[in-house]
């Protein structure tokens, strides 16, 4: 089994380390786990340019590593499960989220993130490659 995706003409294999945390930091993850992850799924699934290949929440924030598509912007990814996952968490687990964020807003993640693409092989491996291309 090849380790690169193949769509008409194209060869690939992106990958993204992504972080986002919640609003103030709290730390309200812990006891609504299981309601974020299968959310988390369902936002996957209503799309097919991105699939989730691990995720693991903490008490105050979440890591993924995501294989997309070339024709998928990170910014679009994050979007979505942010969105989805408000939303489910909200629905499913209204009194508890209230215990955290009380205003009319219903808060779950900053507005902020964190997005890193991983490799195969190291930066200073690319940069030789590329340096002897000339």
């Amino acid at each position: 089994m090849s380790r690169y995706n193949t769509l008409n003409h194209e060869k690939y294999r992106i990958q993204y380390h992504i972080i986002f945390s919640t609003k103030y930091r709290k730390k309200c993850l812990e006891p609504v786990k299981d309601d974020l992850l299968e959310s988390m799924k369902r936002a996957e699934s209503l799309q097919n340019k991105w699939n989730i290949e691990t995720m693991e929440t903490d008490k105050d924030h979440i890591h993924f590593l995501i294989n997309a598509s070339p024709v998928c912007m990170p910014a679009d990814i994050i979007h979505s499960l942010k969105q989805v996952s408000t939303y489910d968490m909200w629905e499913k687990n209204g009194d508890y989220m209230k215990k955290y964020y009380w205003s009319r807003k219903h808060y779950l993640w900053t507005r902020g993130y964190f997005i890193s693409t991983i490799g195969d092989v190291s930066e200073k491996t690319v940069k030789n490659y590329i340096e002897r291309q000339g």
